[in-house]
Order: C-alpha cells, then structure tokens, then sequence
C-alpha cells in the first residue's frame, strides 16, 4: 500500500466543458495552501489496470474532493462511483478524508441519501464561491492566504487555461497535456506571488 502524500488532493470532477471553471478555480485554491491537485486525467485512457490505477492514485493522497452536483442527464457515473472508493479506502485502508461539494442545498439528500450526515460544501456554480470552499475545508488557522488573492489567482488562471486551450487547438482543458502545463503555470504563479516558498514548486507527474 502506498504511503499518502499529506499534500496530494485528488480531485474528482465532471470532465465537462461547463466544470472548466469550476476545475480551475479548485486547482488555484490548493495550489494557493501548497496543495498538490492529483485527478485522473494523469492516467492515459485505454491501459489494462485503469480502475487499479485510479485505486492506487487516490490511495496516494490524503484527502480528496468530490463534486457531486452533476445530476444532468445523461447520468455520469465516475463521480459517485470514485466517492465511493474513497469511502472505501478510508473504511479500510484510512485514514482518508474526503470533501464533498454540491452546487445546491439539500439535493444531496434525495441524489445520495446514503451519505445523510456529511455535509457539503455548497458553491453554487461559482468559481470564486468554490475558491472559499476549498480554502473553509482544507485552509490552516494561521498563515491562511487573503481570500481576494486567492479569487485574483483563479481568475488570472481561468485565463491561462483558455489561452492553454487555443494553443493546444483543443475544446476542452481535460486532457493530460492541457492538465500538466495548467498545474505548472499555477505553482509557478503561487511561487511568484507569494503563496508558497519555491521549493514546494513542482509537478503532479
């Protein structure tokens, strides 16, 4: 079993173009609290071992975020489906935590009713929201970033991840080369402002 990196979040998301904010906004939070975002998109599609290798990723952090507000059809499955392997992995293998995000109160009691009791976090479709979120569950007492400098860096980012997109000709930021060269700017953003020392800089690979 592999040791949990303390500073590794998995991030399990819709990969829908409408969650690209919502994405990168999660992303720029973490960076900003010297968290390292880890998702799926690391794991090249069609490989044997998929499910072991999304098992073992997540095995690999500590916490992990769940965006459970993608309710449209048709149904996505991949979301409650990686919960559930968190849950899982902190019933047996824990501790880990897991966070739960929802764009709207009280629908998870009717989408999810087995998880009655753990409270989301509810962002409304907002990615400056979604930023507070992130910054509420994971965020320390002390040494805690100004909320404004945080919003600033994931809009600055949203920005980054459109030019990202037209240079790499692609509809969509979820694809692997789009999802590393996005970190990469970001820690180097962090590190430029302040948010983390230059040695924490460094990559999801």
């Amino acid at each position: 079993m592999p040791i949990p990196d303390e500073n590794s979040v998995f991030i399990n998301i819709p990969y829908d173009k409408s969650y690209e904010h919502i994405f990168v906004s999660i992303i720029a939070a973490l960076i900003s609290i010297g968290r390292m975002p880890r998702c799926t998109l690391e794991i090249a599609e069609g490989g044997q071992g998929r499910l072991t290798r999304i098992h073992d990723l997540l095995e690999s952090c500590r916490v992990s975020i769940h965006d459970l507000s993608c309710v449209k059809t048709p149904v996505r499955f991949n979301m409650p489906f990686e919960l559930g392997l968190a849950c899982a992995l902190d019933r047996f293998n824990g501790p880990h935590s897991y966070i739960l995000l929802e764009k709207k109160n009280y629908r998870l009691d009717k989408t999810l009713s087995d998880i009655k009791g753990r409270d989301p976090y509810i962002y409304g479709g907002s990615m400056l929201k979604v930023v507070q979120c992130v910054l509420d569950a994971l965020g320390k007492k002390e040494g805690q970033p100004e909320m404004t400098r945080v919003r600033k860096l994931a809009v600055d980012l949203w920005q980054i991840a459109k030019e990202i997109k037209k240079n790499n000709k692609v509809e969509t930021i979820f694809n692997r080369t789009s999802y590393y060269r996005l970190i990469s700017v970001g820690v180097e953003y962090a590190v430029k402002r302040g948010f983390i020392p230059e040695s924490n800089g460094g990559n999801s690979s």
